[in-house]
């Protein structure tokens, strides 16, 4: 689990990719106003909470946090198809969420990163934040995700 002022090695846009879902999972949390959770991120928390041993991609950062801001739920459709009938989007936990909104929104707007990269960056970021079972869970979401979306 990630702790506070804990460093977090990896490259920059692994750096921002922990924040996006930090800050989409603060979205939630806090639905007022989407944009003050980004500016408090690009404002203070990149150097309070969020600390790694590189730089953060800060064009990275907001170009998902600003999207999901518009539309937290633009992609929990998508989501919802790859759940069982038991489990309702509503009963994921949050971060989970958070996870797999991100993930999406870069299989859907990042069509230069590799799928596996995806994969394997959101599956990192989600072990910081989740069990074992969870991340799991979100590996097959994801995967079964970038199929369809990706095509591959």
């Amino acid at each position: 689990m990630f702790e506070k002022n804990q460093k977090i090695y990896g490259s920059a846009r692994h750096l921002s990719r922990v924040a996006a879902v930090q800050a989409v999972y603060q979205m939630e949390q806090n639905p007022d106003d989407r944009q003050d959770v980004v500016r408090q991120f690009l404002q203070a928390r990149f150097n309070d909470d969020v600390k790694g041993t590189t730089e953060p991609d800060l064009e990275f950062f907001t170009d998902i946090t600003n999207f999901l801001a518009n539309d937290l739920s633009i992609f929990d459709q998508q989501i919802a198809e790859h759940l069982t009938e038991q489990w309702k989007i509503d009963r994921l936990p949050s971060l989970s969420r958070s996870v797999l909104r991100c993930a999406l929104y870069e299989l859907t707007h990042a069509p230069v990163v590799p799928t596996p990269v995806i994969i394997n960056e959101y599956l990192e970021v989600a072990k910081g934040f989740l069990e074992k079972k969870d991340v799991s869970f979100i590996h097959g979401v994801i995967d079964a995700l970038s199929v369809k979306i990706r095509k591959i």
